[in-house]
């Protein structure tokens, strides 16, 4: 299960290459450019019972003192692990240096290691075995991952995408055109479940030269946001990940778009693109990308207008890239 950290610093390109460095390292990190945000972020985890691992506060930030900060944090959430980042390390009184340095101090400039390596000495520390940890069991919930292929030789494309296709766990298996092969839509009744059916039964099969896991969650939104889009009559938790609607291919062609998003515009753009016309579904994942969304058109040509006019134009929108699925027996 990926760790989650808070990551609050007001250099933009700081936040971008440390969210994209942790997240390649296994981290689901969530950035945030003031005190303020901060706060903000903290109070939906708590309410939406998020787990939160660590929190990477730098001292000098625009709203409210970095150590400010971390003190109402604690005071607030006492079992949330804490870290401080700096570049003023020597303009801080020696008594106040060593209080931080309790916590966990790094010294601007670092690397992603060096954060990493000071990360993971904090969560030993905070570290809480799974049977101390409050476990809901009123409710079942099912868990869903997309994953992503390339074939190693198109010999061999058809046998693999039969076993797949009937895979216990595949919702859906679709050939697309592009430099993947397969998309698939697993479920399964843990998040664990879902790795497992990924790591012990895809992740073997011949035939395979390269595979992603990306996992699907629901980001967190405030709750006027959570308003607009269930008066929409879209249900952001009562669904199955990517099955909010029917596709019927007699009508309509379809396409996968995978979205590399701004973390810090995912709040604003999840509802926006959710309600655009002519997206099927929007999914929230991690991964190389954090968006995947299905678009629908009488043709391809209308899905690369769609993709063009009311997708690419969004501010936080970093990166595009278009799977058109085919028909498997018409290859």
């Amino acid at each position: 299960m990926e760790r989650k950290i808070l990551l609050v610093d007001d250099e933009s390109s700081l936040r971008r290459s440390l969210s994209i460095s942790l997240g390649q390292h296994g981290y689901d990190v969530d950035p945030c450019e003031n005190g303020f945000s901060a706060l903000n972020k903290l109070e939906l985890y708590k309410k939406n019972s998020v787990n939160l691992d660590t929190v990477v506060v730098d001292i000098d930030l625009p709203d409210i003192n970095g150590i400010k900060l971390g003190r109402i944090i604690k005071s607030k959430y006492p079992d949330t692990a804490m870290m401080f980042i700096t570049g003023y390390a020597d303009q801080m009184e020696l008594s106040e240096l060593e209080e931080l340095k309790s916590e966990g101090l790094l010294e601007k400039p670092f690397t992603a290691d060096d954060l990493i390596a000071e990360i993971n000495k904090i969560l030993e520390k905070h570290f809480k075995a799974p049977a101390e940890a409050e476990i809901d069991t009123k409710e079942e919930k099912t868990y869903c991952a997309y994953i992503i292929i390339k074939a190693s030789e198109p010999s061999n494309f058809i046998n693999l995408y039969r076993k797949l296709y009937f895979m216990d766990g595949v919702i859906y298996c679709d050939a697309v055109k592009g430099d993947k092969d397969i998309f698939l839509l697993i479920q399964s009744d843990s998040a664990e479940g879902c790795r497992n059916i990924f790591e012990t039964e895809i992740k073997s099969l011949d035939g395979i030269l390269f595979s992603e896991f990306l996992p699907v969650a629901v980001p967190l939104l405030n709750d006027n946001i959570k308003e607009i889009i269930n008066s929409a009559g879209i249900s952001l938790f009562d669904d199955t990940p990517g099955m909010s609607k029917e596709r019927d291919s007699r009508k309509s062609v379809y396409s996968y778009v995978l979205l590399d998003v701004e973390r810090e515009k995912v709040e604003q753009l999840y509802p926006i693109l959710r309600l655009t016309e002519n997206v099927l579904y929007c999914d929230f994942i991690s991964g190389s990308y954090n968006m995947i969304l299905m678009v629908y058109g009488s043709q391809f040509s209308q899905i690369d207008k769609v993709i063009q006019n009311k997708i690419v134009n969004h501010d936080g929108i970093l990166k595009v890239k278009k799977y058109p699925i085919i028909n498997i027996f018409e290859m």
